[in-house]
């Protein structure tokens, strides 16, 4: 059982697919008092990892003597114009004291956002803030040898070109990734306001700035998500990544479909007892040597 109760699953299926910021604050809403409290984590906020504002990260770790630790970097989504790695006391440090508490370092780190900044600007910063991350990882007890980077909406369209774009390669520089409810490819007339303030609008580029066009120079390990809910530009890029890793690896990778959940309300899972996206995250964490 996934720890949804009944009254939770009702409302999200009554609310139908969407991405909409209503949505956004009507789901953490009801998820907001189901978290478990902060305490017992150490909490390191705005770590900065470059010189823009934005270009800020925090750790969350739990004290126990233990070094080595996996390092589980949470990148958030935001439409590619906005979204913020502790936009409330609860959300998204629920992220990071979830995995804390699991015996790893957590780490949710800001990205330079559209329309002032462009692709690649924000993978760049992914790979910026993964850097900073192993250069300091014994100061938070953390193996700079083992991190998993973690993407969630616009969050995991960054971290897909993070991975597999060829001017970057952060798939070398990981030990796996985890793609949830992202966008992985641009193509002609399906490329929305928001998404072309970040990408452009020229369609002599799409197929450059497309993750999904390199996802077979990389063999870095990939966990696919998607929730029931999300609206259909969400969800189907998810099926297509996984079909260019099956192709990559001549095996399916893990893929997920989050049964009841919308677009939002998976990452809100975190650190409740709903243990749908989490119980299976740590398995494939663990299988990849973390």
């Amino acid at each position: 059982m996934s720890g949804m109760s009944a009254e939770i699953r009702k409302t999200i299926r009554a609310w139908g697919a969407s991405a909409d910021p209503e949505l956004n604050q009507k789901t953490k809403s009801m998820y907001a008092t189901l978290i478990d409290p902060p305490g017992g984590v150490i909490e390191a906020h705005d770590q900065a990892y470059g010189e823009d504002p934005r270009q800020k990260l925090d750790v969350y770790r739990v004290e126990n003597g233990k070094s080595g630790k996996t390092i589980v970097v949470y990148i958030p989504g935001g439409g590619f114009t906005g979204g913020d790695k502790r936009q409330d006391p609860v959300f998204f440090g629920n992220v990071g004291r979830f995995f804390a508490r699991q015996g790893f370092v957590g780490v949710c780190a800001n990205y330079r956002l559209a329309p002032e900044f462009k692709w690649p600007a924000s993978s760049q910063d992914v790979a910026s803030a993964i850097a900073w991350i192993k250069a300091n990882a014994a100061r938070f007890g953390g193996d700079p040898k083992k991190v998993v980077v973690f993407g969630h909406s616009a969050g995991a369209a960054h971290v897909a070109s993070y991975l597999f774009d060829p001017d970057i390669r952060g798939g070398e520089a990981v030990i796996a990734g985890i793609l949830a409810s992202g966008m992985y490819a641009l193509r002609k007339g399906e490329v929305r306001a928001n998404v072309a303030q970040y990408f452009g609008e020229d369609e002599s580029t799409f197929e450059r700035r497309s993750a999904l066009t390199h996802v077979k120079d990389f063999k870095v390990p990939v966990f696919v998500a998607l929730s029931e809910f999300d609206p259909p530009y969400l969800a189907a890029p998810a099926f297509e990544m996984a079909r260019a890793l099956t192709l990559r690896d001549r095996k399916s990778p893990p893929i997920v479909r989050l049964d009841d959940h919308n677009h939002f309300s998976s990452m809100c899972t975190f650190g409740t007892s709903d243990s749908s996206f989490s119980a299976p995250l740590l398995r494939f964490i663990a299988a990849n040597g973390g």
